[in-house]
C-alpha cells in the first residue's frame, strides 16, 4: 500500500500480488480513514513501515495483526545519535516475528519500456542529484564538480524535479545534460541505472540509486548519516564534515544559524570527485 503518486514505482514489480493506492484526499478525515481501513480486513498482517499519524490510524482500525517498525523518531529529533541505526535494518526487524530474517537491499524493478526515448544518453556518464527539499542539504559546488568530471572523460547528467532546477543556483558547463523536470519517476530510475555512479545530496536521488544497484556518494549538510539513511558500504559512501553544528535538524532546514552553510562549503569539489571515483 502506498499513496498514488508513488504507485508507479511498484506497478511492474513481479513480486507484488496486489497494489493498494489510496489518494491522500481519501485519508484526510477520521471517518474516511475508518472506511478505508475496512478494505484491509482480509489481510492477516499489516506492517507499518511509515510510522506517522496517518499510517497509525489506518492500521489501528484493521482486524489483522499490526507490526510497526521502531522509527526512533523522538531520539532522532532530539539528536540522540546511534551509529548502528539504519532505517532498512529497522524495517527488516518487523519481519522477525514472522520468522523472516536475513540481509536485504531494496530493489525497484524496471523493464524495457522504462528506457524508451532515452537513446540520446551518452556512454560513460555520471548522474548528479543536486536537489533537496531544504537549502542546508544542497551542496553548492556541483557546477565545479561537473567541470572536473568532464575533464576526466565522464559525461554528466542531472536528474531531479523542476523545483530542484529552480532552487539550484549552480552554474554548469554547456556539456552537462540537464534532465530535471523532464522525466517520469521511472525514467529517472532508468537513467540512474545506466550511470557509472551517482553523486547526490541527502535526498531522493541517492536512494533511487541504491534501489537500482548503482553506487552513490552522498553529501551531508544539515542532516546526519546516523539518522539512518546513509548507504551501506556495498552501496557507496558519504562525505560528512562533522562540525559542531551538525546536525541542525532531523530533515534539514532552510536557515543556517552560522549564515554560511559551512557544513557544505567546507567540502571541496576536488574531494567530491576523488571520493566518487573511488567507488569505481
Amino acid at each position: 500500500m502506498t499513496l498514488k503518486p508513488f504507485a508507479e514505482l511498484f506497478s511492474k514489480d513481479y513480486r507484488i500480488k496486489n497494489l493498494i493506492t489510496p489518494d491522500k484526499k481519501e485519508l484526510k478525515s477520521l471517518k474516511n480513514i475508518i472506511k478505508f481501513s475496512k478494505n484491509l480486513d482480509r489481510y492477516q498482517y499489516i506492517l507499518d513501515l511509515h510510522g506517522n499519524l496517518r499510517s497509525f490510524l489506518v492500521s489501528f482500525f484493521v482486524k489483522g495483526q499490526v507490526i510497526r517498525y521502531k522509527k526512533q523518531g523522538i531520539k532522532r529529533r532530539l539528536k540522540i545519535l546511534d551509529p548502528n541505526f539504519n532505517v532498512i535494518k529497522a524495517y527488516l526487524q518487523t519481519l522477525e516475528c514472522l520468522g523472516i530474517s536475513g540481509d536485504y537491499r531494496p530493489k525497484i524493478v524496471l523493464d524495457e519500456k522504462d528506457f524508451y526515448n532515452l537513446d540520446f544518453l551518452p556512454d560513460n556518464y555520471v548522474v548528479i542529484g543536486a536537489g533537496a527539499r531544504y537549502l542546508t542539504k544542497m551542496y553548492p559546488y556541483y557546477g565545479k564538480v561537473s567541470e572536473l568530471l568532464l575533464k576526466k572523460g565522464f559525461k554528466v547528467v542531472l536528474v531531479g524535479s523542476k523545483e530542484d532546477r529552480e532552487k539550484d543556483k549552480g552554474v554548469y558547463p554547456d556539456k552537462v545534460i540537464d534532465l530535471r523536470g523532464k522525466l517520469t519517476l521511472r525514467q529517472s530510475l532508468a537513467v540512474i541505472s545506466k550511470s557509472k555512479f551517482v553523486i547526490s545530496n541527502d535526498s531522493a536521488v541517492a536512494h533511487m540509486a541504491r534501489a537500482v544497484g548503482v553506487k552513490v556518494l552522498m553529501i551531508y549538510g544539515g542532516t546526519h548519516p546516523y539518522f539512518g539513511f546513509a548507504p551501506f558500504k556495498d552501496e557507496g559512501d558519504y562525505i560528512f564534515k562533522g562540525i559542531n553544528c551538525q546536525p541542525c535538524d532531523l530533515h534539514g532546514k532552510d536557515v543556517c544559524k552560522s549564515g554560511d552553510f559551512r557544513c557544505l562549503t567546507l567540502i571541496s569539489p576536488e574531494e567530491v570527485v576523488e571520493r566518487s571515483l573511488s567507488l569505481l
